[in-house]
């Protein structure tokens, strides 16, 4: 995840210092690094939801690993 964010951080700032009217970066690399930019955002995104997602299945499977935790407690033990 951090190579992700430095990533960016890292194109963002090229990109902004090529949006100046530089006679040495042509059109088309700036153009290139503003999509490969885009790209890295859609990406950013997607892990963004991913992560999110694996965060709520983590709260679930803690809650019905309690819930087993608290039934095995209940349980005799000569049932064990």
């Amino acid at each position: 995840m951090t190579f992700n964010k430095t990533t960016l951080l890292l194109t963002s700032f090229i990109l902004l210092f090529f949006s100046c009217d530089n006679s040495v970066v042509s059109r088309e690399e700036y153009d290139v690094l503003l999509s490969e930019k885009q790209q890295f955002e859609a990406l950013s995104d997607s892990l963004q939801f991913e992560l999110s997602s694996l965060k709520i299945y983590v709260e679930y499977l803690e809650e019905s690993n309690n819930e087993l935790i608290e039934e095995l407690k209940c349980t005799p033990c000569d049932q064990r």
